[in-house]
């Protein structure tokens, strides 16, 4: 089977002429088979990234899970100016051939869907930790109450289309986001995190949200998200 027979063009044409709120952000929700070759895609991929006008918001790496399984082992948050700009990196030739299939090495399991926020990325971008509530219905509630105990909100979004690119299912495609919702929090540090959210909180979190996901991320460094070899060059 060739390159295009796997594409799906069918779902791909119909998300290219969606009208998707713009700007269009990607939540990346990123398990790893080999977190030294997913730096690799993320250098080869960089150059591609930029010319379509895509910025990356946020990238940080799971570190405590209050409620519910960890989501990922890594976050990352990118803007696009529209999806049109996604699909002009997606399916560049490069990125088909090359940098997909490293990323296709590197990945375990994959979470991403278009999502729209109405925030800038600029408080987000400050944050060393993020406290995030991956929910299944508005977050109104929960955003009150993590608010009262200290959280201090600097992004929320919600999914606004899946990503469907090829016809063949397989954990590291872009399956969507099972949790639509989206809503991060600043702390301080870690203890600061840890201090708020009590039992009897996060009880009243579970109550007010139904489904519902806590998960704690620091933020990685530029030198931590580049292969150990470069790292060393740059030193």
């Amino acid at each position: 089977m060739g390159l295009l027979d796997e594409l799906d063009l069918d779902a791909i044409k119909a998300a290219y002429r969606a009208d998707i709120p713009t700007p269009v952000d990607v939540l990346n929700l990123i398990h790893f088979k080999d977190e030294e070759a997913y730096k690799w895609y993320g250098v080869s991929v960089t150059p591609l990234l930029s010319a379509v006008g895509g910025k990356v918001g946020w990238m940080g790496k799971h570190a405590e899970s209050y409620l519910g399984e960890p989501r990922a082992e890594e976050l990352l948050v990118v803007r696009y100016p529209n999806q049109r700009r996604f699909f002009a990196l997606a399916l560049n030739p490069y990125y088909v051939a090359v940098a997909n299939r490293q990323r296709l090495k590197a990945v375990r399991r994959f979470e991403a869907s278009f999502t729209h926020s109405p925030d800038t990325l600029d408080a987000l971008r400050r944050c060393e930790w993020v406290l995030v509530l991956h929910l299944g219905k508005a977050p109104d509630a929960a955003r009150r109450l993590v608010e009262s105990v200290g959280g201090v909100r600097v992004y929320e979004s919600v999914e606004t289309s899946p990503i469907r690119i090829t016809k063949r299912e397989h954990p590291a495609n872009t399956n969507p986001l099972v949790f639509k919702q989206t809503v991060m929090f600043r702390f301080e540090d870690r203890a600061a995190c840890d201090g708020a959210l009590q039992p009897q909180v996060l009880d009243r979190l579970q109550e007010s949200s139904g489904e519902v996901s806590v998960q704690l991320y620091q933020r990685v460094p530029r030198s931590e998200a580049l292969p150990r070899a470069l790292a060393k060059l740059l030193r």
